[in-house]
């Protein structure tokens, strides 16, 4: 019984919440959204999500993007960067490997290459901000 009301308490707190908390509206149609994330890529598909969810609730079928604008704001430099992030994500895809397949302290030392990796590109926090305007039809 416990599972049930845990289960059914996770769907309505999933469902109940703003998938749009980033959308500024305006009067004149010509939409805002601003957000970080942590590639140029993740940035785009979100901002883009987050503007068609506000549409479809707003009663149009999609939104038309207008300007988009993605600047780095990372403190060190973009290549730095992007390559530490390459990193971190081999150690973490490595270790999941060795953590799965491996045997004995294999197994051990993946799983800690898994949770290091994780946290490396945890830390490097989310540098990309976008500012995307858009009109919804």
């Amino acid at each position: 019984m416990k599972q049930i009301i845990a289960v059914s308490l996770l769907a309505v707190l999933a469902t109940g919440c703003a998938h749009h908390n980033n959308v500024r509206p305006a009067e004149d149609g010509r939409h805002y959204v601003n957000l970080t994330a942590e590639t140029r890529e993740k940035a785009a598909e979100e901002a883009i999500d987050q503007a068609n969810h506000f549409c479809e609730e707003s009663g149009s079928h999609q939104a038309y993007v207008i300007n988009e604008n993605v600047t780095y704001m990372g403190s060190m430099p973009e290549d730095e960067y992007l390559r530490n992030r390459n990193l971190a994500n081999a150690v973490e895809v490595a270790g999941a490997g060795m953590a799965i397949f491996g045997r004995n302290a294999v197994d051990d030392v993946g799983a800690a290459m898994m949770i290091g990796g994780g946290i490396a590109e945890d830390s490097m926090g989310e540098p990309y901000q976008i500012n995307m305007s858009f009109s919804c039809k």
